[in-house]
């Protein structure tokens, strides 16, 4: 694994997905990077995947869940127990079934763009605040993503480069490695060969 070379491959991706999406679009980063942990399962059918998150946000699939389900989840992650303390405490489902919609996909199913769509949040362990914005942070990122996701070739330049990028050895890194790699060539300037231009 030459990581200069993974570093090149993910450099492509954001410039490809440049000519898709607005210019250092937000959604840059959690549309490779979710793609990348597909390429990386060897799952292939990337649209179905980076636009499954959608599925999370219809209403019936919390109803549906019942309230052990809820309980034994934030039970079950340490950060959201610790978070969610006193309302497992006193089987609070009134705030946990609130919360529960925005949190079980993000830690209970691992949807890999909605963690890099909340990746500060997480970070910084702030697990209210992924609740509060991500009934509107996930709208707009339907509605950003949309005209790129009619396209065709948006998918196929996707599989292309996260492709790429697992056949170079992206499973050799950590997850954090990945994504501060793909922040980085989203934020600054790179100049890793003549398919980049310095101003990317």
């Amino acid at each position: 694994m030459n990581k200069k070379d993974i570093e090149a491959a993910l450099a492509r991706g954001v410039e490809i997905l440049g000519a898709f999406l607005p210019l250092k679009s937000w959604l840059v980063f959690p549309v490779l990077y979710s793609a990348c942990v597909w390429a990386i399962r060897r799952v292939f059918d990337y649209r179905e995947r980076i636009l499954a998150w959608e599925v999370w946000l219809d209403p019936e699939f919390v109803r549906t869940k019942p309230d052990d389900f809820i309980l034994a989840f934030f039970r079950g992650n340490e950060a959201l127990g610790r978070e969610y303390a006193d309302e497992i405490a006193r089987q609070d489902l009134r705030v946990l079934r609130a919360a529960f919609p925005a949190l079980y996909p993000v830690f209970g199913l691992d949807d890999a763009f909605l963690k890099a769509l909340f990746k500060t949040e997480i970070e910084a362990s702030e697990y209210r605040t992924i609740v509060v914005e991500f009934a509107s942070r996930t709208a707009k990122a339907r509605n950003d993503i949309r005209p790129a996701a009619a396209d065709p070739e948006f998918w196929k330049a996707l599989y292309l480069v996260a492709a790429e990028a697992a056949a170079l050895g992206l499973h050799l890194l950590k997850d954090e490695e990945v994504q501060d790699m793909i922040i980085g060539l989203i934020k600054g300037p790179v100049s890793l060969g003549p398919t980049v231009p310095p101003e990317a």
